[in-house]
């Protein structure tokens, strides 16, 4: 109430805070810590001395859709629906955070580098404004875009008409024709990107960002609306995702790139498994995923500073986190999916407060990205605003989860991850190891595994043995007994779920991108 005795409408309330999460795409948690303790990060060491970080955080799932439908709903992948085994598409009718803020007075917009972030997957639906990036964006990156070429709202669908004319050129489909030739080795789009950039902004230094369009689209996004208005801004960066370029620091000429760039990348490949990568292919993979996080900090920087140009970072509450790892030869698994190990669990999350309140802290809990939706109610006052599976990440920095924190792999994609031609030479007793459901139950110094599949269990302490390499669950199975049956209830779930369908249009993008 203020003074009059009147309600105070959210839209003009200057006490709600504005919201953002930012997605570092397959971004694993030791690579993170890693890379700004190596001096690689600076913008991210300064950030992560304000916020609280939660060291024992997990991704839902090993791939993009699940994780980010639970970001949006606070629902594990096995309650909202939106997974392999399902629709896949998160159903209109699972509520979002973005529409109880809404009714709070909030604007809401969300601009991701990732193409799957998009009305195609239910993942941007009731946001006020979405952007998404082509397909072609993390291959080809010689323009420098300042806009979007996907935008719903506003302007949005003269673009999506433009867009539905581009799809039915010849350039367009001679690019899908050749997605699989350039994913395996896309040396030969970066190789094009960098003459391009040379010819249109001689002097400049090359840049990799992808879908550059974002930091410039936020700012005249914050330009437009009322000082007063609180807004909700979802962002993901996707330098940390494959394919990978050498950047400038890692092959300043030449000579450098020609020795970085000649390696393959083909995630398909090993998935068929035509292709298995020696430990010094996964090796150089991994060194290049690293060296992109010079750019993810660049990125961070610029968007921190579009909250402050707008005179809106100090009251703002920002996530920053990852929605899965990656992975590089561990238990002979590449990029991601498929399996639940750490390096496609464990993700960086932060928690920025408000006028750096609560700078410093390190969390003691198990963390998950189905705490964020909790964690940003509670901070504009309607905890109790949606129903979730989370918990408040606040009140993880003193206390333990008060129950296990899960996560799945969910198997083959539409089982059709492997492309036509790929299939045929693929194994059976291959087919059946990459198309299993896997379900991971965290607690205390324990990771419990369950193959749905299968019905096989592995037990792991996490204290003494990171790597998941001796399995303990013959000898200590007694211990984690209610673990398992939760597990197991899950397990059957997924299992059980409804035979997928898939929506044309999207596996066809999925093709394109090197995922089916």
């Amino acid at each position: 109430m203020n003074g009059a005795g009147t309600p105070t409408t959210p839209a003009t309330n200057p006490t709600l805070p504005d919201l953002v999460i930012v997605v570092m795409d397959c971004v694993r948690a030791d690579d993170f810590a890693a890379a700004i303790d190596a001096g690689l990060m600076p913008f991210a060491a300064s950030l992560r001395a304000r916020s609280t970080v939660f060291p024992r955080a997990v991704a839902p799932c090993s791939w993009t859709v699940p994780s980010h439908a639970s970001l949006f709903t606070g629902l594990y992948p096995w309650e909202h629906g939106a997974h392999a085994k399902s629709n896949l598409k998160l159903s209109p009718d699972v509520p979002r955070i973005t529409e109880q803020l809404k009714r709070l007075g909030y604007t809401t917009l969300s601009l991701s580098a990732n193409h799957l972030i998009s009305p195609d997957l239910g993942l941007v639906s009731g946001i006020d404004r979405a952007a998404w990036a082509g397909w072609w964006e993390p291959y080809y990156r010689g323009d420098r875009p300042t806009r979007p070429p996907h935008l719903l709202g506003a302007e949005g669908e003269g673009d999506s008409r433009r867009l539905a004319k581009v799809r039915g050129g010849a350039l367009w489909g001679i690019m899908k024709r050749s997605s699989h030739a350039v994913h395996r080795y896309p040396f030969l789009l970066d190789a094009g990107g960098r003459f391009v950039q040379r010819l249109k902004l001689p002097g400049t230094p090359t840049d990799l960002s992808v879908s550059p369009w974002i930091e410039p689209t936020l700012a005249r996004w914050l330009s437009e609306i009322p000082r007063e208005q609180p807004f909700f801004a979802f962002v993901n960066l996707l330098e940390a995702h494959e394919p990978y370029y050498p950047g400038p620091e890692l092959a300043p000429g030449l000579t450098s790139w020609i020795r970085w760039s000649g390696g393959r990348q083909d995630g398909v490949g090993w998935l068929s498994g035509r292709w298995n990568p020696t430990a010094q292919q996964f090796a150089r993979l991994h060194g290049l995923c690293r060296e992109m996080f010079r750019a993810i900090d660049r990125r961070l920087a610029s968007l921190v500073q579009a909250l402050q140009q707008a005179g809106r970072w100090e009251n703002t509450v920002l996530v920053l986190t990852s929605d899965h790892g990656q992975a590089f030869g561990e238990h002979g698994s590449l990029f991601h999916m498929l399996q639940v190990h750490d390096p496609l669990l464990r993700i960086p999350l932060w928690l920025r407060l408000p006028h750096d309140e609560g700078e410093g802290r390190t969390a003691v809990g198990w963390a998950s990205l189905i705490d964020v939706v909790p964690t940003l109610l509670s901070r504009v006052g309607t905890p109790d605003g949606m129903a979730t599976s989370g918990v408040s990440l606040e009140r993880l920095v003193d206390e333990p989860r008060p129950t296990a924190v899960y996560a799945m792999a969910d198997g083959l994609v539409w089982t059709t991850i492997i492309p036509d031609h790929e299939r045929e030479r693929l194994a059976t007793d291959r087919r059946d190891d990459l198309d299993r459901v896997l379900v991971a139950g965290y607690e205390g110094d324990r990771k419990l595994v369950f193959d749905a599949t299968r019905s096989t269990q592995k037990l792991f302490d996490l204290r003494v043995d990171p790597g998941e390499d001796h399995d303990l669950w013959a000898a200590e199975s007694a211990g984690a007994a209610a673990l398992s049956d939760e597990l197991q209830r899950v397990g059957r779930r997924l299992l059980e779920s409804r035979t997928p369908q898939t929506p044309a249009d999207v596996e066809e993008r999925l093709r394109s991108w090197g995922y089916i």
